[in-house]
This record gives C-alpha cells, structure tokens and sequence, in this order.
C-alpha cells in the first residue's frame, strides 16, 4: 500500500527531475525575496494565504516565468502547456508530468500540491481543499503558528545528530540538516513522509533520513544532541487528520513525546517540543506536565501561553467544518467535543513549548508565561536561559552576590512622569526587553538605578551594599528584599551573569 497514489503519489517521478526543477527555481528566482517584490503588500510574500487567490492573480503579469510558477506552485491553478513547455523545456516537462508532479487540467496543467519556498528552502504539502478528498486522513500541511515556534527556538549551533519527532513534509527537519550532520524524521504519516523525500531532493538535503515510525519505535537504542517536536497535539474526539488528530486520545500523543525524549537525548542533549495538554478541574494547569516529567533525568524549561477555555477551543478548530456540514450537524459535532471535555473531566487546555536538556545533577523546573510576542529565532538565548537557570538552582546566595552581571543588550527602561508643582515627576518605571522574549515589567527607582551600574565588571555584592547604604537600610535587609527581584530578572535574562557572556558579542535574535 506505500506505493498507492494517495501514500506516495510521485512514486514515478524521476529523481533527476527533481534537481533540474530546483536548477530551474534559481535561475527564475522563486524564493522568498522575489515572491514579496510582486506580490501584494498585504500578503507578506504569502500567495497561499486563504482566500488571497484573487489579489494574487490580479497582481500577476502571466507572462513571466516567476508569475507562472506562481500560478503553478502555489495557486495551483492551470497553466497554459505551451508556456510551461517554453519554461521547463521538453524533457523536464515530461518527467514531472510521467511522474505526477504535473497533471491534466481544463486549460493547461496544473500541480495537485504546493510547493512553497520559505526559510532559504522548500517544503511541499497538500492544498486546502484535500481536505475533502480521499487524501483526507494523510493530508500534510505547510508552515503554522505552531510549526514556527520549536523552528525559531531550537539552537543553531552544530551538532552531530539530530531527531524531528512527528516530522510531517520536513519543515524542522531541512532547519535541522542545515546545522547538523545527520537528521533522523520520524512520522506514522506515509504521504508526509513521502512529500519529504521529494523537498529533500528540492533542498539538496541529503543528510536527512525520513522513517516511517510510530512516536520513537524506529529509534530503539538511538541517542541525539537535538530533538525537535511539532506533533499533532490537537485534543479532541477525531480520528480524521493524522496531521491533527495523533488516535491515542486526550493529550496522551504529547505526554508520549515528553515522556520519550529523555531516553534518546545524550548527555547534554536539548529537546524542544511544542504542545498542549489538558488542565484537570481541580488542579493546576502544569499539574500533568509535572507529573511527565518527574525524574526524567533533564532540566525543564516551560513558556507557556494563556490557557484557552474548551468552548473557544473546540470552534477555533471546528470553523473548517462549516463550509460542509449543515449547521444541524455543525452543533451535533459541537456538542460531541464539549461533550468528550467534560467525560476526561478538564477544565481548560494549555499550550507550552517545553525544552528539557539532559543532565546528570540535581535537575530543576521551571514554568513562566511567555511574552504576546516572541521575535526572531533566539536559540542562543534559550541555551543561555538554561545555564543561568542552573546557575539559579545551584548556587548558594554567597555565590550569587559574589560574582558581577551584565544588563542583556536588549533591556530598555521606561519612565511615566506626571506633573508635580512646576516640574515632572516620575510616578512609575517599566523595564523591558526588545527582542527575543519581550517580557515587561515594573521596578522601582533604586532597582533602576542598580541596573544600570550592571556592566559585568561590579560584583553584585557591592551594588546591593551601595543600594542598601542610599536608602538607609542594612545589608541583610536590602539582600533579603532585592535578591527575589534580581532572581526574577535573571530567570527572564534582563541580567546575564558574567561567568554566563559569550566570548564574542551577547547574544540575540537573529
């Protein structure tokens, strides 16, 4: 059944087709630069934008060979043949269409997927309207909100193998083989998969090895330095979309990857895992991450969001149901989802990227609510958030006062003033982050002022002792009162310990 239309549809595509088609993408410049030169402003360079077809095709000049493979690739609409037998030439025009990457369509030929290029490289997935075809169950998708989130905050930097859990048509993983020498996807999804393979091809990627696999099975015994994870979190009573729906039930397909990472990271290893689970009524929203991730052996760092009522979050995925169901139905399903939360007896749902690293100490937990906005890919910070979290955990108060921090590059402070007599005065402070975790909050003038002597050079120590001494009070008394302060700036990076600064410039988005 792998070779069916539907599980692996260019089966008979020729390989070589592939790397002449990416020859021909360069030569035209289909990338992500010329896409946002004639597309509409509005749209960001995104042609697939729901409902964007329109203003699409009317900003086209059809008769360039960058607006018909836009017409062709992401519009997937027809093109006339002879213009793309001009364009591709005869003999690739007959490998992709042998191999199925074109078909026959009223007005020319079209392509049955997307082949969209984004981030330096390209990712191949299903249209929307698959959804309502036999392709249903095995539908790969493109980029989301979600598939951004564990892209931008993996690290960077080298590392000899990493592993993209529920790895879909590839996007973490073509991140990953661009700074890793081997990248292992795993997916239950055959077409996923499949789709992968030919964007690999697309991406002159060939470190990557795609396995079909059921969570970590394929991986027995295996370790890895970085583990990337989007899976199909999606809490529900379907078994519809392998993209959406994971078939275990509840949250149980994230607790799966949480609770399997550990064993497959080596020493040092860092996962990072986007997800939701269930919040139980009667418990607190990071009861059940707590319990998954006890003893595992790593450290975890939680960024979680707001956690979204079941009400909301049930119609925020069932709005694609209304186009074809009547609304007799629409509730009937409606009902079902809410019926189904309150069965596993939940409360809420919480969203959270979760980041273990592997460590062989006294491991620790931490949870925070994250920034309205995270900006950039900012993996460096996160590797440094973890080593000031250590530190945190670690250290004894002595060795907290005792070494100097430096204020992050990207800290900024605010003053509001209002009038007082004949002059302004200030009546409150805000400190701030720009980028890459843009976290905000209040701090007084004499914490202020402490901040900003924060240079890398200054132990700690004498700052307090110089805070205590201008507003009268005792050494013991400030350390007591501005050390939870200062644990909090830390743990957010507003400070970076000294011992912690990278040998070149601090680190920051990129």
């Amino acid at each position: 059944m792998t070779n069916s239309p539907i599980l692996d549809p260019f089966s008979r595509l020729d390989p070589r087709a592939l790397p002449a088609l990416r020859a021909l993408f360069d030569r035209v410049g289909f990338d992500e630069k010329s896409l946002e030169a004639v597309l509409p402003p509005g749209l960001n360079g995104n042609a697939t934008t729901e409902g964007a077809a329109p203003m699409v095709l009317r900003a086209l000049d059809e008769t360039t060979p960058l607006s018909l493979l836009i017409r062709l690739f992401l519009l997937t609409v027809p093109v006339p043949a002879e213009s793309l037998r001009e364009l591709f030439g005869e003999s690739l025009l007959a490998a992709l269409t042998a191999g199925g990457l074109l078909e026959a369509a009223p007005g020319g030929l079209v392509c049955p997927v997307i082949v969209h290029p984004t981030r330096g490289f390209y990712i191949v997935y299903d249209t929307l309207a698959a959804k309502r075809s036999p392709v249903a169950k095995y539908l790969v998708m493109g980029v989301g909100t979600s598939s951004l989130a564990p892209a931008n905050a993996a690290p960077r930097r080298h590392y000899r193998r990493a592993l993209d859990v529920g790895c879909g048509g590839g996007f973490q993983s073509f991140h990953l083989a661009a700074h890793c020498d081997e990248v292992v996807g795993l997916d239950i999804n055959p077409r996923a998969l499949n789709l992968g393979r030919v964007a690999a091809r697309l991406n002159r990627a060939a470190n990557i090895d795609f396995r079909l696999s059921n969570f970590y099975a394929e991986v027995a015994g295996e370790t890895f330095d970085l583990i990337v994870s989007n899976p199909p979190f999606v809490i529900s009573p379907e078994t519809e979309f392998h993209y959406r729906d994971g078939g275990l039930g509840a949250d149980r397909v994230t607790e799966t990857v949480i609770r399997g990472a550990p064993q497959h990271l080596a020493e040092g290893g860092i996962a990072v895992i986007i997800c939701e689970w269930a919040v139980l009524k009667g418990a607190s929203p990071s009861d059940r991450l707590r319990q998954w991730v006890a003893g595992n052996g790593c450290d975890v760092w939680v960024s979680t969001s707001k956690g979204e009522d079941l009400p909301s979050y049930a119609m925020s995925w069932l709005r694609s149901y209304r186009a074809h169901l009547s609304p007799e139905e629409f509730h009937h399903t409606y009902n079902r989802w809410l019926d189904y939360y309150d069965d596993l007896h939940m409360a809420a749902i919480q969203t959270g990227l979760v980041v273990l690293r592997k460590r062989a100490a006294d491991n620790w937990f931490y949870l925070d609510e994250a920034p309205p906005v995270i900006r950039g890919r900012w993996g460096e910070t996160l590797l440094q958030l973890l080593d000031i979290h250590t530190l945190l955990h670690q250290a004894t108060i002595d060795e907290l006062l005792d070494q100097p921090y430096q204020l992050a590059r990207a800290a900024r402070l605010r003053h509001v003033y209002q009038q007082s007599g004949n002059r302004w005065t200030s009546t409150e402070a805000e400190i701030f982050l720009e980028e890459p975790l843009p976290y905000s909050g209040r701090i007084d003038q004499y914490t202020a002022g402490l901040l900003a002597r924060c240079d890398g050079t200054v132990p700690l120590r004498e700052l307090i002792a110089a805070m205590g001494e201008a507003v009268g009070v005792s050494f013991a008394e400030i350390v007591e009162a501005a050390l939870p302060i200062l644990r909090g700036l830390l743990a957010r990076g507003y400070l970076i310990p000294a011992s912690l600064l990278p040998p070149g410039p601090e680190p920051s988005a990129a």
